[in-house]
């Protein structure tokens, strides 16, 4: 039986800092809970100066940042959160690389390269599987369709529901000390 209270789902959305935009800083953070109810879901504002919004693929526009809470405030909300959970998402690295904490220190569960989701999906892949693609295959959803880009809380609910077709199996493995198959799993380290 899983424990549904020590699951939690996360999604960023990243915007471009610095010249030609090309560092990323935290723009919006989507948190859920096993059920997929949303259970923090802010803008933020970045440390440093936004020069690309990445619209077409963040979703984020200049007047999101009006509102946004400062990085600081928002990262010490999101730790304080995330803190003793399971979390839960889809290639999570580079969200925790925006919240300049290291993954290693949290329990994660990786849909991205879950081998039991690439396999139930038929793909034939050694590589990380598309979070769209997974969830229109086994949960016939579309996701990732707005024209306005991303939406980190439709990303964070999509891996969560993802992650409950194989949750029982995934735990039991762990439980008995066997790994869960991961593809490549040192692939697009940045």
């Amino acid at each position: 039986m899983v424990d549904c209270s020590k699951y939690i789902a996360i999604d960023c959305e990243m915007v471009g800092l610095g010249p030609n935009g090309f560092e990323s800083g935290l723009a919006r953070c989507s948190i859920v809970d096993y059920s997929g109810s949303v259970i923090y879901d802010k803008f933020i504002k970045p440390d440093g100066r936004i020069t690309d919004f990445r619209t077409p693929v963040s979703g984020i526009r200049p007047l999101d940042m009006d509102t946004a809470l400062p990085y600081l405030v928002a990262r010490e909300e999101i730790l304080k959160i995330i803190q003793g959970k399971i979390i839960v998402g889809h290639d999570p690295r580079s969200d925790f690389r925006v919240l300049k904490t290291d993954i290693s220190d949290y329990a994660i569960r990786d849909t991205s390269s879950c081998r039991l989701l690439i396999t139930m999906a038929k793909l034939k892949t050694d590589r990380r599987a598309s979070l769209k693609i997974l969830c229109q295959t086994l949960l016939g959803k579309r996701i990732q369709d707005s024209y306005r880009g991303h939406s980190s809380v439709e990303d964070a609910k999509a891996a969560m529901e993802l992650f409950k077709l194989v949750d029982k199996t995934w735990e039991l493995h762990l439980k008995q000390g066997r790994k869960v198959e991961i593809v490549n799993r040192f692939e697009n380290r940045h």
